[in-house]
């Protein structure tokens, strides 16, 4: 979808430089950031309607962040999709990590490293689908 806005949260420079790149080459409008606090103040800032964060970041992780995003009325609508090189990690961890935060949504999505362009557009063309019906249903 051209022009929808994605955050990208992760503290490897090249990842940040290349998902930059992609996501712009093919049309949305980035912002990126290395750590979760300035995550947190982008996200304020910007509106994203997408972040896609690592799990494993400076300070406080990836699901931190999440759980802060699904706490924050103002961001309920924003979709966040996991990065990470160690899927056993991000499903024991997920797991274990959102029970103790009852009731609260896992990730809309999980990307895996090294990262796969084909499976990047493929997430955020589905989010912006899901987002679309979202958006049907409350216009009914």
């Amino acid at each position: 979808m051209s022009g929808q806005r994605v955050l990208v949260v992760d503290d490897d420079p090249d990842t940040v430089i290349y998902l930059t790149a992609f996501l712009e080459d093919h049309g949305y409008d980035v912002r990126a950031t290395n750590d979760t606090v300035h995550a947190l103040d982008t996200i304020e800032r910007y509106h994203p309607e997408v972040i896609l964060a690592d799990v494993v970041l400076p300070g406080r992780s990836g699901l931190d962040l999440l759980v802060t995003i699904r706490r924050d009325p103002r961001w309920r609508d924003c979709a966040v999709v996991m990065i990470t090189g160690m899927d056993e990690i991000l499903q024991h961890d997920c797991a274990s990590y959102l029970v103790s935060h009852e009731g609260m949504a896992g990730p809309d999505g999980v990307l895996g490293k090294p990262i796969d362009p084909g499976a990047v557009l493929a997430v955020l063309a589905e989010l912006s689908r899901r987002r679309a019906c979202t958006k049907l249903e409350e216009c009914r």
